[in-house]
């Protein structure tokens, strides 16, 4: 079966942009800037995590850097196309981007349109080269200004015409940091108003109530991560009951130590209670890795060459993008 897994048509519903473009283009953008290394930042072994780390904060620091880049018009280009040259490589025929845009704004001093505009564009023009279809999911960070950052996203969003590449919105980062009441609100108001569809980073880190959140508060239609699930049997019957897809990331979630090296991975438990998943790969680049090997590392943790013949067909019944054929 691993021998047949690089040749297959695959779909990408969990992936970030960032994560996705190659360490080597990184490194060149940033010497090309000439941007200084943050204090104890080894460019060499910091900018790629490839063993275990001791927790979400101490995996999320090559962001250290790449929240440097991109500095002009050209490099964000460069940027989506070699992203979009990555999944080419894993055979992969549809995806949908994550990226919060406004550090695109604060870093190139564009308004959000302008910078939400330039990467609509960058994608549509890599979509057709690569034969990719493609969407975009604005990524909303849990924290004090989370609410901002949604208005400023969805401003911009209704500026440009509601453009149809964007299809959905995400909120990411420290489940431990609280966010406004009413965030959830605008999520649901921006799902009704605009049909967009809403996936949410919950229950990575621990915490199921994060996911009983997610769906009864967000109205959400997928679950990033969501190994926390299997602490409880009230979120894997919620799950179920409601269909919620689970977005899994194997490698991600054991180099986040979200599931140690001495667990089985929850998508066993998945599988067992009949909860939807789909195989994703958050920050392949980062990882050195690729949405293929997450399809090894599922297959060896599983043994299931069923779920992968039919993880396609998973992909697209989930997926935000409308227009794909499930068979």
């Amino acid at each position: 079966m691993e021998y047949i897994i690089p040749e297959m048509e695959k779909g990408e519903l969990h992936v970030h942009l960032n994560g996705l473009v190659s360490s080597g283009l990184v490194k060149t953008l940033l010497e090309n800037n000439i941007i200084d290394m943050p204090q104890g930042f080894d460019l060499e072994k910091d900018l790629n995590v490839i063993k275990p780390a001791n927790n979400l904060s101490s995996y999320l620091k090559p962001w250290d850097l790449l929240r440097f880049i991109p500095k002009s018009r050209a490099d964000l280009t460069l940027i989506v196309f070699d992203a979009f040259e990555n999944l080419k490589k894993c055979n992969i025929g549809f995806v949908e981007l994550r990226n919060s845009v406004l550090y695109i704004a604060l870093l190139n001093k564009v308004n959000v349109d302008v910078a939400m505009a330039w990467l609509l564009e960058d994608i549509a023009r890599a979509s057709e080269y690569y034969s990719i279809k493609a969407g975009l999911i604005l990524t909303v960070t849990r924290g004090d200004y989370s609410l901002e950052q949604l208005r400023s996203l969805l401003d911009a969003y209704v500026k440009l015409g509601k453009p149809d590449l964007i299809i959905g919105l995400d909120l990411a980062g420290n489940e431990d940091i609280k966010v406004p009441d009413t965030l959830a609100y605008e999520f649901v108001r921006a799902k009704i108003e605009f049909g967009l569809k809403v996936t949410i980073h919950a229950g990575e880190t621990g915490s199921f109530e994060n996911i009983i959140i997610a769906v009864n508060g967000f109205k959400a239609d997928r679950i990033g991560h969501g190994t926390a699930a299997i602490k409880s049997k009230k979120t894997m019957d919620l799950l179920r009951e409601k269909n919620i897809c689970v977005e899994v990331c194997l490698i991600s979630n054991r180099l986040t130590n979200a599931v140690s090296a001495s667990e089985s991975h929850p998508v066993i438990e998945f599988i067992n209670n009949e909860v939807p998943f789909v195989i994703c790969s958050d920050n392949p680049s980062i990882h050195r890795s690729s949405l293929t090997q997450d399809y090894i590392e599922f297959y060896r943790e599983t043994k299931s060459s069923i779920h992968i013949k039919k993880m396609l067909g998973m992909q697209k019944k989930f997926s935000f993008i409308e227009g794909l054929t499930c068979r």
